[in-house]
């Protein structure tokens, strides 16, 4: 799913794709330097053979804008509280509460103030103030640096991770180290722990570091940890 984004998108893709092949140019280079006399470099060998459908950089992936405005936070006062969607609120996970969003959308929110983004699940319902368009759990409202401050918001429903797979069984919904939406081939990444939780993820990822996007088990999500191949 490749879109025409928008300027702020497309200059945020192409800085990520310039390092991407930087990274890659010199991981090439060490290896023919490396190489023992009379064995030729890997890049002078046949260019291998990439089907069409299987991207050779990372392509945009296209999630839905939701409405931007100011997030909230909350609890302690509702830790342990039942929420909307039926599961026990807790503070410390990664969620959050939307008016209208399904439950278990995926949120991209970006800290307008510090470019900071992180990646919440919405599992609740709210904010009913004015103005307010999301509120955050304590958690992922102290780790994207908010209190009551202006956001930007994109989602990733169940719904359109589920058609991403349902046509693509050679390449991941990923998450870049600056937490862009991109599809990538499976043969770049190698994952670095199993299949967890949103929570677990954002807890335990590096700066560095990407996240792939999956459909589980009984319509879950589950992410994974991951870093680039570094050798072939």
């Amino acid at each position: 799913m490749v879109i025409q984004l928008s300027t702020k998108k497309y200059i945020r893709l192409a800085v990520f794709v310039a390092v991407f092949l930087a990274v890659m140019s010199i991981s090439f280079m060490l290896q023919a330097h490396d190489a023992p006399d009379g064995v030729q470099p890997l890049m002078a060998a046949s260019a291998p053979v990439v089907s069409e459908t299987v991207p050779a950089v990372p392509l945009a992936f296209d999630m839905a804008d939701a409405p931007d405005g100011l997030a909230s936070w909350y609890g302690q006062q509702f830790h342990g509280r039942r929420t909307a969607s039926g599961t026990r609120f807790d503070m410390n996970e990664y969620t959050a509460a939307h008016r209208t969003l399904p439950f278990g959308t995926i949120l991209r929110v970006e800290n307008v103030k510090t470019g900071k983004s992180i990646l919440v699940e919405v599992t609740d319902r709210g904010p009913f103030v004015r103005r307010r368009v999301i509120d955050l759990s304590y958690c992922a409202a102290r780790d994207l640096g908010v209190s009551v401050s202006p956001v930007e918001i994109d989602a990733l429903t169940k719904a359109s991770i589920s058609d991403f797979y349902t046509e693509n069984d050679s390449t991941f919904l990923v998450f870049s180290p600056d937490l862009q939406p991109i599809v990538m081939s499976a043969s770049l990444l190698d994952t670095l722990a199993s299949a967890t939780t949103l929570t677990n993820v954002m807890k335990s990822r590096s700066d560095s570091e990407y996240v792939i996007v999956r459909k589980g088990a009984k319509g879950n999500t589950t992410f994974t940890r991951a870093c680039l191949v570094t050798s072939y």
